[in-house]
């Protein structure tokens, strides 16, 4: 595996692998299993790599499907594994038909011991420039897809790692950021069993004081979850209400979600499975408005960013 080194560069105090070169060099005769272990080697190698950056109180730990760097002590990282194997059946469980855990290597998951380093990391992610929400934890999918939190007590690892795994589950599909963080944010419910934020007359005036017929474009759009302001968590909360909204017949949600794309929001998917526009399900919680998704102001925002139609890994 001494190639391997040669495909490493050190950005902003971590070594960043170039993924596409190394999967360049992947053979393409090998065995779904032979190429399945090829990359937890590549996998091991890269989180080493991370390590030998950090101070020697890190330590990695493996499962059946998880490769896990932290600081924490083993009863931690035995409960994490232990945890995270266990979400991960209950998870494709629950959205038998939606989530999928395909592809290559076993899921990676960085837990940095303070805050310097979890962001340093992942500043390569993020543009140069732009104000963003603080983090508790995210899920990277760019090149090989991991997990990174900073140091959080147990159960909150457990509550940010069942909603960052979900978001890996989900990866696959076209659908649009408010879907996906819908579906995540109510299977993490399930999963602490937490009860969900109601509809309230609180939170509802919260909500007809945030949104109006420009901002809930930014919910469609998807950028609204980065907001620094109170608009992140009521795009949470509003992306939760609508996907309970739209599951209560689990066979027609399922055909949403496969029909979904993230270019017009969900609409053309809406109007087929549902015989009606979101617009309508906002105008039941906000009123009468035009609260639908505009085409064409999505159209622009992702006209760089086609679908993707290769179904392989």
């Amino acid at each position: 595996m001494d190639w391997i080194q040669d495909h490493f560069t050190i950005v902003a105090g971590f070594p960043r692998p170039n993924w596409e070169t190394i999967n360049d060099e992947i053979p393409k005769n090998i065995s779904d299993r032979d190429t399945n272990d090829l990359w937890c080697e590549i996998a091991i190698i890269w989180v080493n790599k991370i390590k030998s950056v950090l101070s020697t109180d890190y330590s990695t730990y493996v499962s059946s499907n998880f490769l896990l760097l932290t600081s924490e002590n083993i009863k931690y990282a035995d409960s994490l594994l232990k945890f995270l194997e266990d979400t991960l059946n209950r998870i494709l469980r629950t959205l038998n038909g939606i989530a999928l855990d395909d592809g290559y290597g076993k899921h990676v998951v960085l837990i940095f011991d303070n805050l310097d380093h979890y962001y340093s990391y992942i500043s390569y992610f993020y543009p140069e420039e732009g104000e963003f929400a603080s983090s508790g934890g995210v899920y990277l999918n760019k090149g090989y897809g991991h997990f990174v939190f900073p140091h959080q007590e147990i159960s909150l690892a457990e509550s940010i790692a069942s909603h960052e795994l979900c978001h890996a589950l989900l990866e696959h599909l076209q659908i649009p950021s408010w879907v996906d963080e819908g579906i995540t944010v109510n299977i993490e419910n399930m999963i602490m069993g937490t009860q969900s934020k109601r509809m309230d007359h609180v939170m509802l005036k919260e909500h007809l004081e945030f949104w109006d017929e420009a901002r809930i474009q930014e919910f469609w759009s998807g950028e609204a979850f980065s907001r620094p302001d109170e608009g992140q968590y009521l795009s949470y909360h509003l992306a939760q209400f609508l996907v309970q909204s739209l599951s209560k017949e689990f066979s027609s949600f399922k055909e949403f979600i496969h029909k979904a794309i993230y270019t017009d929001g969900g609409e053309s998917a809406a109007s087929s499975v549902y015989s009606n526009s979101l617009g309508y399900l906002i105008e039941e919680i906000l009123g009468k408005g035009d609260w639908a998704p505009n085409q064409k102001l999505l159209k622009e925002k992702f006209s760089n960013q086609p679908l993707n139609t290769d179904s392989g890994n």
